[in-house]
């Protein structure tokens, strides 16, 4: 099974465009850490504009469906004269090779003719095994359950195109012919075969019955098969089911936001922390690359906010905390270092006892 094949399924191709153009959405910044901040800085040309075929977006994208569909993505780095990355390209993963150096002590990637060391290429890994070079293919590991949901998708597809909707057995009292036999077939099939023809009118002549004894999809539970594939499918990718179907009810939270934060949390992070580490390795020393996921999750901004502010009011937390664990740098000249005193509590190693 091909991925093209794997992705010609609806529940396939929705669950890796959810993830993939998540992803890409993202804002990504280049960050250094200070002490406890991680301060923004200027990213290189390269995170603005990856390659000139690749839009930011575009290119995270091919990065993301890589992982989702093959499990690993590579990524061709071209330095300049003086050895600063210029461009990154992402290869098609299902024409790289991964080996081991002779000595065993790296890797080597061979792409056609051409063979590239570690610093030439960023292999990004999903799901892998211990001393595994490569990434599990999610579409490979799941080949049972997509193979499933293929085969239930074209048995719906020749069934609306070539079922009979009255389909069923004409049963005749006489003896007829077998030419007579023949010809109300063929009138059977051109007045009531394919979709357009469906509940058109029968008439039967010379004393012929119809007996129906094909059961409808319902009665076969054949929409039941498809939504038991489809939810299948959104689990081997951890997308949570009601983004597939919605209607399935979510045991995620009680509402719409605690559901959207599962599936930041759970589904797109790791693939997030994945690429951060990876493409860190071409940032200067002490910076690394950060996804932005506040600007997926702004809906939390105001219960973050207002948590800060019963923090600051109760005197366990100071503005310059605060201020850092937003990437924010501490307020000039000390300002925000103090900690709040509530009046109705003494001070730290008084038992407030006036006695």
């Amino acid at each position: 099974m091909s991925q093209e094949t794997a992705l010609s399924l609806s529940a396939v191709y929705t669950c890796v465009s959810l993830i993939a153009d998540a992803v890409a959405a993202l804002p990504v910044d280049a960050v250094r850490n200070t002490g406890d901040t991680r301060k923004p800085v200027t990213g290189p040309v390269w995170l603005s504009q990856p390659n000139p075929f690749d839009t930011p977006f575009d290119f995270w994208q091919k990065v993301m469906t890589s992982l989702l569909t093959d499990g690993n993505a590579f990524v061709r780095v071209f330095r300049g004269g003086n050895g600063k990355v210029v461009a990154v390209l992402p290869l098609d993963p299902r024409t790289v090779r991964v080996e081991l150096t002779e000595d065993g002590s790296g890797v080597l990637y061979r792409v056609a003719d051409v063979t590239l060391t570690g610093r030439d290429v960023i292999h990004v890994k999903g799901f892998a095994t211990a001393n595994s070079l490569r990434g599990l293919s999610p579409l490979e590991n799941a080949r049972q359950t997509i193979g499933a949901g293929l085969a239930t998708e074209e048995y719906a597809a020749r069934f609306f195109a070539q079922g009979a909707t009255v389909s069923g057995v004409v049963e005749h009292p006489g003896n007829p012919k077998p030419d007579e036999v023949a010809m109300m077939a063929r009138m059977l099939r051109k007045s009531h075969k394919g979709v357009k023809q469906s509940h058109g009118i029968g008439i039967l002549t010379g004393g012929a019955t119809w007996k129906q004894v094909s059961v409808t999809p319902e009665q076969a539970q054949f929409l039941e098969t498809q939504r038991f594939n489809r939810l299948a499918i959104a689990g081997v990718f951890r997308v949570p089911a009601y983004m597939l179907d919605p209607t399935t009810a979510s045991s995620w939270g009680s509402g719409v936001e605690e559901q959207h934060n599962w599936f930041v949390t759970q589904t797109l992070m790791p693939w997030l922390v994945r690429i951060e580490q990876a493409f860190s390795a071409l940032l200067p020393a002490g910076q690394g690359l950060r996804f932005n996921v506040n600007a997926r999750m702004r809906v939390k901004t105001v219960e973050r906010y207002e948590a800060y502010r019963t923090g600051i009011q109760a005197g366990f937390l100071s503005v310059d905390e605060v201020r850092a664990l937003e990437d924010r740098e501490p307020l000039p000249g000390g300002k925000g270092s103090t900690f709040v005193q509530p009046l109705h509590i003494p001070p730290t190693g008084e038992s407030g006892d006036t006695n």
